[in-house]
């Protein structure tokens, strides 16, 4: 009897591996507290909503300086001054902020553009001319400058997909509110009928924004001895002017 007793306590001892708990002290752990929250001293102290707002305004600024390939999430989220994890909270990878970027970016500056002309009061010249101002002036800017480098170079060849969303739902979508003026003028019996509204709204828009960003952006303005003042000066009455009718320096105040 005491033979079989002593059988059994070893068989017993053999059937618990070493080093492994128990199943009831296993059961017994106590489960892991909250997580600790981020150290504190970040930027971030706003609602959720704001956080893509400033992390596509960090991406564009570091991808614009840097360039997009030599540029890194970390980059973005310390200019944004949040952590890493926060940036892949709202994003997949680089390429899906920059996308939705240049989409936020678009869609910014076509909503107060458009803003700006539905409240404006003067004749559809006037209007033009207002319009044509604002793009020159916002092609002046530094940032503009910037973006437009990291797009017409190392986005159209590297990213040809996005560089055809900027291209629609930016360039083409501007061209078309110069075109609205012009048809508007048209309609209105201001500008000639004949004129071609969309072939004028591009000639317009592209015209002025190329040349700020050559004088401006890439140094020209540096060798030209033209002062840059006359250009969006001598470019609006060369369009407007084309556009009226013969006797016609303005109409119906809209």
């Amino acid at each position: 009897m005491a033979k079989a007793q002593q059988i059994k306590s070893v068989m017993s001892a053999r059937s618990v591996k070493p080093g492994r708990p128990a199943a009831s002290a296993a059961r017994s752990r106590p489960l892991p507290g909250p997580r600790s929250r981020p150290p504190s001293g970040l930027k971030w102290e706003r609602k959720a909503g704001e956080r893509p707002d400033a992390l596509f305004e960090a991406a564009l600024e570091v991808f614009s300086r840097q360039g997009y390939r030599a540029s890194r999430l970390e980059d973005v989220a310390s200019a944004a001054g949040v952590s890493k994890g926060t940036v892949y909270n709202y994003f997949e990878n680089k390429e899906d902020l920059l996308k939705k970027a240049l989409e936020h970016k678009i869609k910014t500056f076509l909503g107060q553009a458009e803003t700006a002309l539905d409240g404006f009061q003067g004749t559809h010249s006037d209007k033009l001319r207002f319009f044509m101002r604002r793009a020159w002036n916002r092609a002046l800017t530094e940032d503009w400058g910037r973006a437009h480098k990291l797009i017409l170079g190392e986005i159209a060849v590297e990213l040809p997909d996005l560089f055809r969303i900027w291209i629609r739902k930016g360039i083409l979508q501007s061209w078309k509110l110069a075109e609205r003026i012009i048809q508007d003028g048209q309609a209105a019996g201001e500008f000639r009928a004949e004129a071609d509204a969309a072939g004028a709204a591009r000639y317009a828009m592209a015209g002025l924004t190329y040349q700020a960003f050559l004088q401006v952006h890439m140094g020209v303005a540096k060798l030209d001895p033209y002062p840059m003042a006359g250009i969006p000066e001598s470019g609006m009455d060369l369009v407007i002017r084309g556009l009226q009718r013969a006797g016609k320096s303005g109409g119906k105040k809209k």
